[in-house]
């Protein structure tokens, strides 16, 4: 038979938010997202990652089931779905789930009402997450929803929120969460999911082969495998797909198999490989069924055979495959092949391998079927073109299986190394069958069969499994993992994953040992730590009238995807897509752009000759060119080198492929690391942070010391990883004008840069912003060299462009955290008192100076933290590297300088034997002598009371030793608890003198603000608002914060430092007692004409109305503190005498639990107390807080910069740099924010929050390293130790000392 494709007219047909949607001439290239955003305007789905590892871009599809002949509701990452894999289905995204014009559903009120987003990017996943959950059918368990999360990404909430919203439709919801549901209201599913459209609406009878094509690529749909065959050999270099989920690896996705086939074939809807079967001989499942077919087929069967273990088993393990976003999409036969064509780490191919999988393929002829075994399935052991038809698992009756994996953190993580096991025992206890099979761990999985020799015959006993370890070793070559083997540890992560396999087979014989009744073992060591719900946080703080508990005023907006960021301007425009250097020195000798302006769709290629003005676009003038010219200097990997603009984002990143780059003399004399800087004496002369803090006399106080001695410490950068990546929209006006919309910290910066990159003065250019989809820092310069590129182009095409970075680019191209080397001598009494200390530290500042002056100023004068050092000298030397300008990223210098004074009192404790909270204690400032050692008193200091309190009320010590006597019966699993303070300097001088407008409207007394900040998810526009509303006296609803706008507000400074949300309140209450002067009069009238006081509305309309009074109702304010030495007179004199304004205060405790044989921590509960003044608004605060409080744990634990010998990130977006999720979260939040304790300085009484707490995460790490000493003193090694950063996994377990020979069983 001939497939025979349907006429070319034939439209695309799928629903759309119950609409058919007719696409006639699809480009069968082109992603879901990409349809959604650019054709429909639906832009609450959000580009982000473009890998698969946000959830931002998820979205919800019904389709018909040819496996389950039913048709089923999933949730998909619109940024992984071809478009016209959409045939015949139904879509829905977050516009269709709910609006506030028709009905909002409940899963986006819970959200919002419960404080569920900050800067809302990441919201419409979120809301889309749920709702597909809720439409699968029935209730969620509260385990369900939080493994739910296995896909969805957040950077500014710490999870908590969301889950216990999503928890709330849960069958065994807690009480906290039941609350939340009778907050908002019954869930009627009927009225608001009727907006989604109708039940599966005749789709089924678009089921049919079809084919899409385009120029050079065709897209093929065929229903049979006959029809498949034969597309295949006319096409015989066309590409089988099923999801297409593939092309996300290691890459941002943009079109169908990102390029690499012009023809594919999607199995989708083929019959014959459709098919599911299930009997007492096991299970066959067709080729084109998805992992998730697998699961829920395995989970089935289990429900049949309940006396069996081993399909629950291989179930969860194959639950470790990504997350289900992808799970439901993708194909166990892809994954299979590309696990032994590319190298691809796969738990399923190793999970399989273990349950005696096989597989069956057909080349030319679907009646030539072959079978051949997984074990046998390797690197040319089927033809490349062979078609995978069916997976076939045998029932392991009697068998104990278990599949074993660690990543860098638990969910959507690749692993290190993955290993399943399974054995048969008799009668006897003696192992009848045995499997051992690896995965990437080998250079493709395999099985040992020398270790299942070993096992055969054997007993499950020490004897056994240390002959087994052995075997595996002497069996199995090891494989490197290049990608963690970076400029600054060679090894990576290799010597971890080398053991890996002894720790996964001693828990499997633990667990073996169990379940047949060999051996008993505690519940606590079997397995894996678990993955719990996350509790509902026991909050406790204090409202005032006004400065209440409120949700942000755009939540709703947030929640159903209404809220436009900056790539969702409305604004027909082209599309933007650098070319980087890839190396990082070198000089630029050609741009070949002819293949470029060949690609489809191109327009253009932009370049440093197309400037008008000023080649500059960084921080400090002259360093850092928009682009590079020929014949100019490469500085670093990532540099800006041309823009490709086209008419599709994808056609964009397609073009800038295309261009061919020639640079001479690559990678000569490259700087990448501290100690080549050091080595080399290249510095950032203007940056470094040299004796300012030179304190005593430090030779004496080391001869009054009664140890003295010198010490190291290593600590990492970090990418600040927001969900919005960099983005700008340029829009060409008159007068060579140009309106930027941009995601940032600093729009008045960044006009400022604009205006001489363009030559026009500064009020030609104008910065606008709704808000940012998270910041953290670096938007406030590093977004300037982006927003250049727009609009050099828009400048020249007289169109507008817009560039929108995903996490790959991001990650290249812009820099982030410092890293830091430090050296140390420290003298001490023998009671642990410090008596002097000297300090050495050198950042790598990257290629230009940007921030790194301020940064390492604030480094150094965290150090000192809360103790009182009586003699102390603090040097910071900035190193000038090739790698991208590293920049401010949240807390700025702080978490850095934290890590180093807490790993001097960890190391004076362990020196002296004595416990790390005895050292804090007696060398904690007290009221009495609460001065920083550069001078500055630490006014209303109160950390002593603080860390008192907390320890009382969290149950320090009676929890301390609850976790000895955990650990004392536990030899695999340990506890540790630790308390740590915080004493945290704030700077006005970042956004001092940005002020406010506030406008009010005569007609109904409603308001505008306008404030010269930028809402970057710290809830400054509702703060602003409830503070206008409480100055004015008017409803808070009549209230409305406008965008930020740089020709509204001008000269306002950077959003940053967690201060901007003080100022601006303070310049919109300064405003307000001007308007109020205005209105006082009309005031005092009404009250004496009427006997009583007006309405806010009465009032208004007396001052100001048609054909009446004409009171000007429209006041500026501005705020400029004075108490720093940044503020002057008219004269220039200082009027301040240090850097920092105010300090807050705090203290934190955490618990964790660790996985000896891993490494992996599961934080189980922190508290945190924390003085923020008078909050104005408690909720707002409080997820500023844990939001903090979770990235300083992505910090200290999970998350890892990857660099080459040329500085090019390999992390590659989401594939290798992991930012925390759920699992990473403490199960249990406690936090009070202090009472009764308003700033008599600050703002309506308050104080900053959003950075400080980041700092009191390494009350986790802290905890952590208590737990290592258990295990350590254990193995008979001294419970002193250091360990610097990273303390990733695998430098958690190393510290343990842990080897195979203490495996005993």
């Amino acid at each position: 038979m001939t497939f025979a494709p349907p006429d070319r007219k034939d439209p695309l047909q799928f629903f759309l938010n119950g609409e058919l949607v007719r696409v006639y001439d699809p480009d069968p290239r082109q992603m879901l997202i990409e349809f959604l955003r650019d054709s429909k305007g639906l832009t609450g789905t959000k580009r982000s990652c473009l890998q698969g590892g946000c959830g931002a871009c998820v979205v919800a599809i019904q389709e018909y089931d040819v496996a389950t002949r039913r048709w089923v509701y999933r949730s998909i990452n619109s940024c992984l779905k071809p478009l016209v894999a959409c045939h015949g289905v139904s879509v829905t995204t977050v516009e269709g789930v709910g609006s506030e014009r028709k009905c909002v559903h409940q899963v986006q009120k819970r959200i919002a009402e419960n404080h569920g987003m900050q800067c809302g990017f990441c919201t419409p996943g979120m809301v889309m997450n749920t709702y597909a959950l809720l439409r699968a059918g029935g209730k969620p368990t509260a385990e369900e929803s939080m493994k739910n999360y296995d896909g969805n990404i957040c950077r500014c909430t710490g999870y908590r929120n969301l889950v216990q919203a999503s928890e709330s439709f849960a069958s065994d919801a807690s009480n906290e969460a039941v609350a939340l549901a009778e907050k908002c209201g019954h869930h009627d599913a009927n009225l608001c999911d009727k907006l989604s459209g109708p039940e599966y609406p005749k789709m089924d009878m678009l089921r049919q082969s079809v084919s899409f094509k385009t120029e050079g690529f065709a897209w093929y749909a065929p229903m049979s495998l006959e029809e498949t065959l034969e597309i295949k050999k006319s096409k015989p270099r066309a590409m089988y797909i099923l999801g297409d989920t593939a092309k996300g690896i290691r890459q941002a996705a943009y079109e169908v198999a990102n390029g690499r086939a012009n023809d594919v074939i999607s199995l989708r809807n083929v019959s014959e490989l459709n098919i599911l079967e299930k009997n007492g001989t096991g299970l066959t499942f067709g080729g084109a069924l998805t992992i998730q077919h697998l699961i829920d087929a395995l989970q089935a069967y289990q429900q049949e055979h309940p006396n069996s273990q081993w399909p629950e088993a291989v179930a969860d393990g194959l639950k470790n495959v990504a997350q289900h976003h992808i799970r439901s999409e993708a194909g166990w036969a892809g994954n299979l092949l590309i696990t032994i064509q590319r190298g691809f780490p796969s738990d399923l191919f190793p999970c399989l391998l273990a349950a005696d999988a096989e597989v069956s393929y057909v080349t030319t002829s679907a009646r030539d079927e072959k079978r051949i075994s997984l074990v046998d399935f390797k690197p040319g052991a089927v033809p490349f073109n062979a078609l995978l038809t069916k997976l076939h698992i045998p029932n392991l009756a009697g068998a104990f299986y278990k599949y074993y994996r660690v990543g860098q953190r638990k969910w959507l993580s690749h692993c290190f190394a993955g290993a399943g096991f399974r054995v048969v025992l008799d009668g006897s206890k003696t192992i009848t069958d045995a499997r051992v099979a690896l995965g990437y761990w080998a250079s493709t999985p395999m099985r040992s069969s020398k270790a299942e020799q070993v096992l055969l015959g054997s007993s499950l006993d020490t004897e056994t499994l240390q002959k087994a370890i052995s075997a595996v070793h002497a069996d199995l070559e090891f494989a490197e993992e290049r990608m963690f083997q970076t400029v600054d540890n060679p090894t990576g992560k290799d010597s971890y994953r080398r053991n890996l396999p002894d720790s996964y087979l001693f828990k499997f014989f633990q667990e073996a040992q169990n379940h047949f009744g060999v051996k008993s073992w505690a519940a606590e060591e079997l397995g894996n730590l678990p993955v719990k719900p996350l509790k509902a946080g026991d909050l406790k703080f204090q409202e005032a009238p006004g400065l209440d508990n409120k949700p942000q005023l755009s939540s709703m907006g947030l929640t159903t995807g209404a809220v436009r960021y900056t790539d969702d301007q409305p604004v027909p425009s082209l599309f933007g897509y650098p070319v980087l250097s890839e190396v990082a020195t070198g000089k630029l000798e050609n741009l070949d752009v002819t293949e470029a302006l060949k690609v489809e769709g191109v327009v253009d290629v932009v370049t440093a000759a197309d400037i008008p003005g000023a080649n500059c676009a960084g921080f400090a003038a002259g360093e850092e060119p928009v682009f590079v010219e020929i014949g100019g200097a490469i500085i670093t990997s990532g540099q800006q080198l041309a823009l490709v603009v086209a008419t599709s984002y994808r056609a964009a990143k397609r073009g800038a492929a295309a261009v061919t780059v020639k640079i001479s003399g690559a990678n000569e004399g490259a700087i990448i690391t501290i100690d080549q800087a050091i080595e080399a004496g290249s510095y950032l002369e203007e940056a470094h942070f040299r004796n300012t803090i030179d304190k005593g006399d430090l030779e004496e106080g080391f001869k009054s010391s009664d140890m003295v001695w010198e010490g190291t410490t290593y600590v990492i950068g970090q990418h600040a990883f927001p969900m919005e990546k960099q983005a700008a929209l340029a829009v060409p006006e008159e007068k060579k004008g140009m309106t930027i919309w941009n995601s940032t910290q600093g729009h008045d910066f960044c006009r400022a840069k604009l205006a001489g990159v363009l030559d026009v003065p500064g009020s030609y250019v104008v910065v606008k912003q709704t808000r940012a989809g998270g910041a953290f820092g670096h938007k406030n310069s590093r977004q300037v060299p982006v927003a250049a590129m727009a609009a050099v182009a828009a400048h020249k095409l007289e169109k507008a462009v817009r560039v929108a970075y995903e996490s790959t680019l991001e990650q290249w191209a812009v820099g982030g955290r410092h890293s830091f080397k430090t050296k140390y001598k420290v003298g001490v009494t023998k009671d642990g008192k410090i008596q002097s200390c000297e300090i050495e530290s050198w950042c790598n500042g990257g290629c230009t100076h940007d921030f790194t002056g301020f940064l390492n100023l604030e480094m150094g004068e965290a150090i000192p933290s809360v103790y009182w050092w009586p003699n102390m000298k603090v040097n910071v030397h900035a190193m000038k590297t090739n790698l991208p300008t590293n920049t401010a990223v949240r807390s700025f210098g702080s978490p850095q300088g934290y890590f180093i004074c807490e790993a001097i009192i960890e190391d004076i404790a362990g020196r002296l034997g004595k416990a790390v909270e005895e050292i804090r204690e007696v060398n904690m400032c007290t009221r009495e002598n609460a001065v920083t050692p550069w001078g500055q008193p630490m006014e209303y200091y109160n950390v002593d009371m603080l860390w008192k309190k907390l320890k009382q009320d969290a149950k320090f010590q009676e929890r301390e030793e609850a976790c000895k006597a955990f650990n004392e019966k536990h030899r695999w699993r340990k506890r540790g608890i630790s308390a740590v303070p915080l004493a945290y300097g704030h700077c006005y001088a970042y956004a001092a003198g940005t002020g406010a407008l506030v406008n009010i409207f005569g007609s109904d007394g409603s308001v505008t603000v306008h404030h010269g900040g930028c809402e970057i998810g710290q809830g400054i526009h509702t703060k602003v608002a409830q503070v206008v509303a409480i100055s004015l006296g008017c409803p808070l609803e009549l209230i409305r914060v406008a965008d930020t706008n740089s020709e509204v507000v001008p000269n306002a400074r950077f959003t940053g430092g967690s201060i901007t949300t003080e100022v601006v309140c303070e310049a919109a209450r300064q405003a307000c007692k001007q308007l109020l002067e205005t209105l006082r009069p009309h005031r005092e009238f009404l009250a004496k004409r009427d006997g009583k006081e007006p309405s806010w509305t009465e009032l208004v309309a007396a001052a100001n109305t048609v054909l009446g009074h004409q009171e000007k109702l429209s006041a500026t304010g501005i705020f400029s503190p004075a108490g720093n030495q940044y503020t002057t007179d008219v004269e220039g004199n200082k009027l301040g005498e240090f850097h920092g304004d105010y300090f807050t205060y705090g203290a934190g405790i955490s618990e964790v639990e660790l996985d000896v044989l891993t490494g992996e921590i599961r934080p189980l509960r922190s508290d945190i107390l924390y003085d923020v003044g008078q909050s104005i608004n408690p909720g707002i605060d409080l997820g500023q807080l844990e939001g903090a409080f979770v990235f300083g744990i992505g910090y200290y634990l999970y998350e890892e910069p990857l660099r080459d010998n040329r500085g090019t990130e390999r992390s590659q977006g989401v594939w290798a740099y992991k930012p925390p999720m759920a699992p990473e979260v403490p199960i249990e939040f406690h936090v009070e924010l202090l009472r009764d304790n308003p700033f008599p300085k600050g703002v309506l009484g308050s104080k900053a929050i959003g950075e400080p707490p980041f700092m009191l995460a390494y009350s986790v790490l802290g905890a952590a390293k208590k737990a290592i000493a258990s295990v350590r003193r254990e193995n008979g090694l001294s419970e002193h130790f250091q360990m610097p950063m990273p303390c990733t996994v695998d430098a958690i377990q190393k510290a343990c000392g842990v080897e195979a020979s203490h495996f005993k069983c």
